[in-house]
């Protein structure tokens, strides 16, 4: 990690050498996406807290007891170290972003981007939003779904709720995240002109409290801001055909993210940056989005892939969740982290 992040600085330094204003300007411009006080969810934040939970319940001990709780401790350290799958997660160099999407007061899209920075390769993972995500503190079946962890008090504290949960679905570290709204998206495709998807099959929905009316035939479409999010938020039609589903719109919401980075790489790029500080929030610094901003210029579209959280719908109490899989989640992270 510290390797990955002194090559950003020597980065950032070189762009600031021949930059010159221009660079300052796209750089405290960018500074007014960051988000302060968002810490890494790491996967070992878990066995932090057991051990830390350990050395309380050990203060009556006696020195004895507490020798051999110690030994059996380092143990089991020992096995976590040695564990293929925890060390492969650990030596890599990977950096996973969590990207929300926010209809107020839940996600409304969740996507975790991971990237290589070694071989310059992209992998985008999503996660229904109706993932089953079992929290003690509420009652109600309705917030065992994972698009109901975005609480806080703060912008911060909600995002690191939403880190923390995918951490615990995936077993990856979360390092960064970036939220942004839907006006924002409609005002970022208004700014790049449009993006023209493919809709495959005739959409008429209509959600009258929500004010939310989509209406589009199959074929070729150019959308505008407007017309993109009503396309990213389809689920189903009225009278229930094609309800595909969070996971039948996670396919389509990652053919049009694949568009839009595309298209929003060229000259647009500064129109975007100016549009997208009012709805977007982020835990990267102004570098640290240079970075990456530079690696998805140079980003060859054979060396992203795109993936679903492993699992299957089910119903929970009358509920409908989409249940995890832990076996193929693990056979996809650890594709993902082995690819050559």
């Amino acid at each position: 990690m510290k390797k990955y992040k002194s090559r950003i600085l020597i980065f950032a330094i070189i762009l600031l050498l021949i930059s010159g204003s221009g660079y300052a300007y796209v750089r405290h411009t960018l500074n007014k996406f960051h988000e302060d006080n968002i810490e890494i969810a790491d996967i070992e934040d878990d066995i932090n807290n057991e051990e830390s939970g350990n050395e309380i319940d050990e203060a009556d001990d006696t020195s004895e007891d507490k020798k051999e709780n110690d030994e059996d401790k380092k143990e089991d350290t020992e096995e976590q170290e040695l564990d293929p799958y925890v060390k492969m997660i650990r030596d890599s160099d990977r950096i996973n972003i969590l990207c929300l999407g926010v209809a107020n007061p839940l996600t409304d899209t969740m996507i975790v981007v991971s990237i290589d920075p070694d071989k310059n390769q992209m992998d985008l993972i999503s996660v229904p939003r109706d993932t089953y995500y079992y929290r003690e503190e509420y009652a109600m079946d309705s917030f065992q779904k994972i698009n109901a962890c975005y609480v806080g008090k703060t912008s911060a504290e909600r995002a690191q709720s939403s880190m923390n949960a995918v951490r615990d679905v995936l077993n990856i570290p979360i390092h960064d995240f970036v939220k942004i709204e839907y006006k924002g998206v409609e005002e970022i495709v208004d700014t790049i002109g449009g993006v023209e998807v493919y809709i495959p099959f005739d959409m008429d929905y209509d959600d009258q409290p929500g004010n939310l009316h989509i209406h589009f035939k199959k074929g070729k479409k150019l959308l505008n801001g407007k017309e993109a999010v009503e396309f990213l938020r389809f689920r189903k039609n009225n009278d229930g055909t094609h309800s595909d589903g969070d996971l039948g719109r996670i396919t389509r919401q990652q053919e049009f993210i694949m568009k839009a980075i595309d298209k929003s790489m060229g000259l647009e790029i500064l129109g975007v940056v100016n549009v997208a500080q009012d709805y977007i929030r982020t835990s990267l610094t102004d570098i640290e989005m240079l970075s990456f901003a530079n690696r998805l210029r140079k980003l060859d579209t054979e060396n992203i892939n795109s993936y679903t959280l492993p699992g299957e719908a089910k119903y929970i109490n009358g509920i409908s969740f989409y249940v995890k899989d832990e076996e193929k989640i693990k056979e996809m992270i650890t594709e993902i982290y082995t690819k050559e």
